[in-house]
């Protein structure tokens, strides 16, 4: 009798388990949710679904949901959101007191949403949110022209605004999406949609916590100073010309021991430099970090400009391309030139983006310019994805003088940057400008309307700048 009934209890489970249907993504599922509720929220009209009053949901593990109606001008979503719990502070008499609440957001991890006509009634979308990171989602559409159950269906892959892949045609009926369970979208898009890009595996990133960490401590050695870095004896230098210079804060020489005095470009040298000593037991010389890797027509604008010395018009772009390309070639015991190193970042993940004008055909990479600043984000989730163990040395292309010439950039600003996710999923991204540290939103912020080319450097935690 005791093995029968451990038999049923273990049934049970099992089909329990089957029917919220785990996922490898780990997300709540609301299968069984949408399958109880579809008659009365999926299909009823408008009118009638502003009567509904939200209603909270457990699902066969559970797991709480709220499913709710929301307008806005044109359409109307019926939204099942799970829930998540949010530390917010609440101001009373004795103070600040800390308590925990439930929210249900419509873009959580798990929530499914369906987008109708305002108008007409007829589905638009149905949205899936599968990351910790609200701006990744697949969203399903059906056929304009489509009509009955089993209209055709096409899915959008889309990261911050961009599409990494649109309008590919999927093999399910737009009604089976009410119900169907995510681990079934999974099966059947593994192939057609880019789910390479949603990687976030925990314990990738570890090279790049430490580098970030040393990089960190040390902030507060750093002083500007135009012009300067240290050479390959760790000797102050003038980056231009080489020749030794002191190192003199408000007048007077200081330990240099202690301080570290250089600008932009030498900050950047002096992160490479921490890769490179363990290696080579000295740093980088200072001459081929000058290379240049652009050639402008003589008698164009920009080649005009790039004859003045002092006003080098990609300098940055060549500091960061050499730099990548010395440290790669260290590592392999093989002398490579910035154009054989394969250190650029060039790759073209997105097919367009979505604005006020609708779809518009994204840009990608540019030769010798880079990325838009705008599109740097979602660029930044599928490196951390595909490309866990780098961080990237970043030559910011800025517009002069918008006024005089808004067509005229200039590559005179560096940082280096470091995209990961962390333990629970989440985006995040640590940048040094400069010897200051930036979030991105600071740093696309600061550099607005540039572009940023970016070259490729393997972390390693093997990192010891002086």
């Amino acid at each position: 009798m005791k093995k029968c009934l451990l038999a049923s209890v273990i049934l049970f489970l099992t089909a329990a388990f089957s029917f919220a249907d785990f996922n490898r993504f780990n997300i709540p599922d609301s299968t069984g949710i949408r399958k109880a509720c579809a008659e009365a929220w999926f299909y009823d009209d408008l009118s009638d679904l502003r009567e509904k009053r939200s209603e909270l949901r457990k699902n066969e593990i559970g797991q709480e949901f709220q499913i709710r109606m929301e307008e806005t001008d044109t359409s109307f979503a019926v939204i099942i959101a799970p829930q998540t719990k949010l530390e917010v502070d609440f101001y009373t008499e004795s103070g600040i007191e800390q308590r925990t609440v439930d929210e249900y957001p419509a873009d959580a991890m798990g929530a499914w949403v369906l987008i109708r006509n305002s108008l007409t009634g007829k589905p638009e979308k149905i949205r899936f949110f599968f990351s910790a990171n609200s701006d990744m989602y697949i969203q399903f559409s059906p056929a304009p022209d489509a009509v009955g159950s089993g209209r055709k269906v096409f899915a959008d892959f889309v990261i911050g605004g961009l599409f990494a892949s649109r309008g590919v045609p999927v093999g399910i009926s737009f009604d089976q999406l009410y119900t169907v369970s995510f681990q079934e979208i999974l099966d059947l898009t593994e192939v057609s949609l880019p789910w390479k890009y949603a990687n976030t595996q925990k314990g990738q990133f570890h090279s790049k916590h430490q580098m970030i960490g040393v990089i960190r401590k040390n902030l507060g050695r750093f002083v500007y100073s135009a012009d300067s870095c240290y050479n390959e004896n760790g000797e102050p230098v003038k980056i231009t010309d080489g020749t030794v210079r002191k190192i003199e804060i408000n007048g007077k020489e200081e330990n240099k021991s202690n301080l570290l005095v250089v600008d932009q470009f030498g900050f950047l040298k002096w992160i490479v430099d921490g890769l490179v000593e363990p290696i080579a037991g000295s740093h980088l010389y200072r001459e081929p970090l000058l290379v240049k890797t652009v050639e402008y027509n003589p008698t164009g604008l920009k080649g005009v400009i790039n004859q003045n010395k002092n006003d080098d018009v990609s300098f940055a772009l060549d500091w960061c391309r050499n730099l990548s390309a010395a440290i790669l070639s260290i590592r392999t015991n093989r002398n490579y030139m910035w154009n054989e190193a394969g250190t650029d970042v060039n790759i073209e993940p997105f097919a367009s983006e979505v604005n006020s004008r609708g779809f518009t055909q994204a840009a990608g990479y540019i030769k010798n310019s880079g990325y838009k600043i705008s599109d740097l984000k979602p660029l930044l989730f599928v490196l951390a994805s595909t490309e866990p163990t780098y961080c990237y040395l970043a030559a910011v292309k800025r517009p002069v003088n918008e006024t005089a010439n808004p067509e005229y950039f200039k590559f005179d600003q560096c940082a280096v940057i470091f995209p990961f996710y962390d333990d629970e999923g989440r985006f995040s991204c640590v940048i040094f400008d400069n010897g200051e540290e930036l979030t991105l939103n600071q740093f696309t912020q600061k550099y607005k309307g540039s572009f940023v080319h970016l070259s490729r450097v393997l972390t390693e935690t093997r990192f010891f700048p002086n």
